[in-house]
């Protein structure tokens, strides 16, 4: 055996795979903002749906993630809160 606790290493990959999804989250959000900013309407349904699958895996990451990944949704959810104001009223 090489030593390597095999339930730290499935957290850390657990944790790791969290957090990309998480940043390709914040990319998918900066393509909508320069979409907004070109004047395209947006509909915010389908991405709204993704962060909720998103925060829902949230909840089962590991105890030891929580701090990253508290900080990146919060960052997640400024970014969020920053297209929904750059949107033009319905």
């Amino acid at each position: 055996m090489d030593g390597t606790d095999p339930t730290a290493a499935t957290e850390a990959r657990q944790a790791a795979v969290l957090l990309a999804a998480i940043e390709a989250m914040e990319a998918t959000i900066s393509v909508a903002e320069a979409l907004v900013a070109q004047g395209r309407r947006i509909d915010l349904d389908g991405l709204e749906a993704e962060v909720e699958r998103l925060c829902a895996a949230c909840l089962a990451a590991p105890r030891g993630a929580a701090p990253a990944v508290r900080a990146r949704l919060e960052g997640l959810l400024r970014l969020h809160d920053r297209l929904q104001g750059a949107l033009p009223p319905p």
